[in-house]
This record gives C-alpha cells, structure tokens and sequence, in this order.
C-alpha cells in the first residue's frame, strides 16, 4: 500500500486501524517509505548511549553516593528487570491499542521523567523504587512502539529494519559507558541522569512530529482478553519457549563470563574488553546478514536461528578449556550466534503476528527475553558452586546442551512455523486487497 497526496498511511499488521491523516504529500512519502525506521533506529541509537551512560554505574551511585545497601539495591534492579521486561505483554497490548507511534512517544516522555526523578531522589528508597519503576515502564512501551514501528514498515524490509534497529543498540552500548566512566571520576552522575533525561526528551518530541502519520488505533479495538487468548497461538508459544534458550545463553555474557575470568586469575580489565569485542563483533555480524536475511524464507530465517543455538552453545563450551585463548575464541562464537539469533526472532515473530497484533506477539517475544534472562541469571550464578565442586565442565556442558536443545527443536519445528507464516501473510495480503506474496527461496 502506496500512499499519495497525504493520505494516512496503514500499518501493516492494522490493516483494520483507523489512521490520522498526513498533512501532506511529502510527509506522505516520508512515512510509506524508510523514514519511521530511520527515525526509529536512530533514535534508540541516542536515547540508548544516555540508558547505558547511566544504568551499568547506578550500583555503585546508589551504594557509595546515596548510601543505599547493597539488598536495597538489588531490589531496585529486580524491580527494573521486571517493569522493563515483564510488562512486555500489556505493553505490546497498548501499542497495539492506540498506536505504536503513540506508545513510543509515551514511554520515552514516561523514561526523561524517571531520569529527572533521578537527580532529586537523595537517600529515599521509596524515592528510588518509583523511580526505576518509571524507568522500566517506560523502557517496556518504548521497546514494544521502536520493535512495532518496524515490524510494521513497508520498506526496506522488516529482518533488515530490525537488524539495524539490533546495531544502534551495541553501538549505544559501546559509547554510553565511556562517558559514564567520565561522568562517574568526576562525581557528576546527576549530571549524566540530566542529559539521559534530554535524550529520551529530544526523541519523544521528534517522534511526536515525524510519526504522527502513523498514530494508528485499531477501528475493532483489542480487547484485554486478547493478551491471554494469544497464549493458545501454538506457532508462537513454541516459537517463544525455543527463544527462551537463545535470550538464557546471551545472559552469560553478564554473569558467566565475567566470572570464568575471575576463576582463571585473568586481567578484571578483560571484562571490558570481552564485553566491547561482543558488542563490535555483533554490529559487523548484524550489519552484514541484516539484508540478506531479508530475503530468506521463513524456513531460511529459521535455520539461522537453529545455527545459533549451535554457536552460543558451542562457543561456551569453549570455555572449558583454561586459558585466555578459548575464551576469546569464546567470545567471537558466541557473538555470531547472537547476532544470528537476533538478526532473526523478532521478524519470525512478527510473520506470526495475526491481523492487528504486532505489539502484542512481540510482547510475548519480549516476555521469552525475560524468561530466558532469569533463567540465565539463576543458572549463570551456580558457577562458584560448579567451580567449588569441581564441576566446571558440566556447566558449559549444560550451556551447551540449551544451545543444541533449542537448535534440534527449531530443525524439528521449522516446517510447521514457516507454514503458519505463511497463512497469515496470505491472510493479511487478501485483506489488504493485494496479492499473496510467494515464498522466497529458502537459501
């Protein structure tokens, strides 16, 4: 569906949505083409370098600076991790409610408010604890509206959108911690949460401007029950269970590596290093297959999803072996392997996706990201007791077996899934009025 002579532009996915109209031709054009994605991209690129210039220092600003305790603290993370991923659901929900667009812009106002609430919290836990909350739901309606947007453009493809959508993170994450170190030598955090504050500001207000073409609400509006209806979608719960695996294994990267590194007496300072060498190797990786997935089928899509299992398993096997040498080659393996996973979940997801509910199967995508990362992080914490007993081996042995387990699953599953992409790409299409798009050769 082409827009002309600014005519409102339809998500794909809402093809049941009522759209505001565009004020004109041109703005028209900007929407039906690669402008929301750039939009989009670029900006979670900004607003990202203000999250990561801030969060992976906030425990130690709220231990030496405000004077919380470290169980204070913790409570606010878990309180964080759970508003920032367990509202996934509700949130995709809402986007797919009143618009994409809309939610992005909301959770990015709803982010600079906590950010300010940042500077003035003080000691108070309470304070604190509203704070993050703010900062999670925020996070949770800005992910779902960013993924949604893109899940839902016309051009230039959603796998490579999304791919690109994944690079603008890692290249945020490379930079933000650099000023945060900054930042964090010259005791001026509340300085940093003031500037997080104005990205995610500055963003909201662009968003508000530039998508406003896309602010979409569904004409038979979703009703509530529909969040627990999709969990009898077969496809996508088995799709989401065998993510669960993908998103467990990336969790090491914060829990299994760093520790590995202090259990072999190597460099702290490696940490870092590992963890920037993770972030390059997954921009390059992303970057490069982001297109090229694209015009895979969806049966393509999921034999690189079922490589990836093998790479992020495999590659922590790697770590068995004592020595700065395995462990790098570690890192690259398993970098692969989530750039692969991620170049693809959350376009098979959104091919799942039945009419009008692209927010709310990405939701559930994002609720395997939280799954998956809890179990991570549970696992991930039995390595002192491994190493205590002896038993290192078994757990990267175990590590790997998730990988092959969900890589076996995906091979056995990936005819079924790509069929059920299939119809309701077919389905979509004849409500649209346009032809059933054929399936793209699987290589």
């Amino acid at each position: 569906m082409t827009s002309e002579k600014g005519d409102g532009v339809t998500l794909a996915g809402n093809s049941g949505a009522r759209t505001e109209r565009a004020p004109g031709a041109r703005s028209g054009r900007f929407l039906a083409g690669r402008g929301p994605a750039y939009v989009v991209i670029l900006g979670r690129f900004t607003t990202n370098i203000g999250f990561f210039m801030v969060v992976p220092f906030l425990a130690v600003h709220l231990t030496k600076d405000e004077g919380l305790s470290s169980f204070q603290t913790g409570l606010l993370f878990a309180v964080m991790e759970f508003t920032r991923r367990g509202l996934g659901i509700p949130s995709g929900w809402v986007s797919d409610r009143f618009g994409a667009a809309r939610i992005l812009t909301l959770g990015l106002a709803v982010e600079a408010g906590a950010y300010v609430v940042f500077t003035v919290a003080g000691g108070s836990f309470a304070f604190w604890g509203a704070a993050v909350a703010l900062l999670g739901v925020g996070g949770s309606l800005n992910n779902n509206g960013a993924r949604s947007v893109l899940a839902s453009s016309r051009s230039g493809g959603v796998a490579a959108n999304l791919s690109r959508y994944y690079v603008s993170i890692n290249g945020a994450a490379l930079i933000g911690p650099l000023i945060g170190t900054a930042l964090m030598a010259a005791g001026a955090m509340k300085a940093g949460f003031l500037i997080a504050a104005a990205l995610h500001l500055g963003f909201a207000v662009t968003s508000a401007v530039l998508l406003r073409g896309l602010h979409a609400t569904n004409a038979a509006p979703i009703r509530p029950a529909a969040m627990a209806e999709a969990l009898r979608d077969r496809p996508l719960m088995i799709f989401c269970s065998l993510a669960v695996g993908g998103w467990f294994l990336i969790t090491q990267y914060r829990v299994a590596l760093p520790l590995t590194v202090v259990h072999q007496k190597l460099s702290s300072d490696l940490v870092g290093v590992f963890t920037a060498g993770n972030a390059v190797v997954v921009m390059l990786t992303v970057w490069l297959i982001g297109a090229r997935v694209e015009r895979r089928s969806t049966i393509g899509r999921l034999d690189l999803f079922a490589a990836s299992g093998v790479l992020l398993g495999g590659g922590w096997l790697l770590c068995a072996v004592d020595g700065i040498s395995p462990v790098v080659a570690a890192v690259i393996v398993t970098s692969i392997g989530e750039s692969l996973f991620c170049g693809v979940v959350d376009a098979v997801v959104a091919g799942l996706a039945t009419e009008g509910r692209t927010g709310l199967y990405l939701g559930y995508s994002t609720m395997a990201w939280g799954v998956g990362g809890m179990l991570g992080g549970f696992v991930g914490g039995a390595f002192d007791l491994a190493a205590g007993h002896g038993a290192l081996t078994l757990f990267w042995l175990v590590l790997a077996l998730v990988g092959a387990g969900y890589g076996a699953g995906t091979r056995v599953v990936r005819r079924s899934l790509a069929e059920a992409v299939d119809r309701r790409r077919a389905a979509g299409a004849a409500q649209d009025g346009a032809p059933s798009p054929s399936p793209s050769p699987s290589g």
